[in-house]
Order: C-alpha cells, then structure tokens, then sequence
C-alpha cells in the first residue's frame, strides 16, 4: 500500500470510494486494453472530487503482478509490477498524490483479498457510504464490491454501498456481451446489498433521501 498525505483522522473518515484498475494496462495499452473506458474518466473525476468535499478518501485499486502470477495461466500477461501497465491511467495520476488518496496493487481479480484492503476499513469506525467505480464491472468491480460487502458483514460495519452506472465499464469480445455482462454483474451486486445508481447526480438525489449529503 502506497499511503499518500492525509488530513482527516480516521475517526473522521465518513465515505469511500473505491476506484477499481483504471491501469494504463486495462485502458491505454498492452493485451487487456480497452480505450473506451477512457469514457469513464469524467464521471469518475467528478466522484473523485465530491469525496475530497464530504470527508471521503479515495483508494485506487490497481492490478499489479508478479511476474510470475497464477492469473496469467488464465489471462494474457498484464499489469506486472514495475511495468508502465501498471500505472494509473494519466487522466487520474495527479489525483493519486492527493490528500486522502490511497493506492493498493493486488495479485488476482479480487482486491479485497488485500490484507490492507482489510485493514483500512476495520480502523474506519465512523465510515457511513462506500461507493464503488472502475473496470470490469462483472470481473475486477463485481468480485471486489461483493467481497466488500461481505467483509462489512463479517466485521458487522454497518454501510450503505452504492454502485455508478456512468463510472463502471466491461467489454465486449466474441465470447462476452459487454452488454448482458453489465446487466449480469448490477444484479449480483444488487442481491448482496448494493445499490445501483445511474450517474453522480442520481448518486447525490440519493444521498440526500438517506441524510448521507454532507456539503
């Protein structure tokens, strides 16, 4: 985990946002790549943003591999550590050294099964909302969120989860309908608790019905 300045106290911490591998390996380049997600870029900026106004903190869920990492038995070779792949895409570089900015790499799909991951939200004792962002929706997005939502239940976190539709992206391949994949990955994340909302601004409508709008 790479820790960036903070000036909140944990204690103080009331939001997550959780923005999951927009890696130059699964954007920009290299044999995972799709450039259409550059698309999410602005809606994700704008949660970004919002979380730096309403005592949120931002973690970037990256892919970052070992060279010799089991996935690639079943994916092509991608995001090895020390890689430009590896990056953050730069539409979001200067977002990563700001205040309340976190980084963590994972070795698999699933970045909840980061030690650190875990460990941060334990020491979040007053966290109310987690909203959750990035590629590939019914992969990376769909494992991390459900696994989340779990790990809350487990360490009995009460947290009100939300999904944004204009924030989160898959593809679409021979043997993948970008499109049913979506609408597959929003309903399992529906049946373990989280909300699916349209765009930020549906994000906020919310939040103002649940007393969760903090400006």
């Amino acid at each position: 985990m790479n820790t960036m300045k903070t000036n909140l106290k944990n204690e103080e911490v009331e939001k997550v946002l959780y923005n999951i591998d927009m890696n130059n390996g699964f954007v920009n380049f290299g044999a995972m790549a799709n450039p259409n997600y550059n698309a999410l870029v602005p809606e994700q900026l704008k949660l970004i943003k919002k979380m730096k106004n309403e005592k949120g903190i931002v973690d970037f869920i990256l892919e970052g591999h070992d060279k010799d990492a089991l996935e690639f038995e079943t994916y092509p070779e991608h995001c090895v550590l020390g890689d430009k792949e590896a990056d953050l895409i730069p539409q979001l570089i200067t977002e990563q050294n700001e205040l309340n900015t976190y980084t963590f790499y994972k070795n698999c799909i699933n970045g909840m099964l980061n030690l650190d991951v875990q460990e941060q939200i334990r020491k979040l004792k007053n966290v109310k909302e987690i909203i959750y962002s990035g590629v590939c929706a019914d992969l990376c997005v769909m494992d991390f969120a459900r696994t989340n939502a779990r790990f809350l239940d487990q360490i009995n976190k009460k947290v009100k989860l939300f999904a944004v539709k204009s924030t989160i992206d898959t593809f679409d391949a021979p043997s993948h309908s970008r499109e049913e994949w979506l609408e597959i990955a929003y309903k399992v994340m529906s049946q373990a608790g989280i909300e699916i909302v349209e765009n930020v601004e549906h994000l906020e409508e919310r939040e103002k019905e649940l007393g969760l709008y903090l400006r």
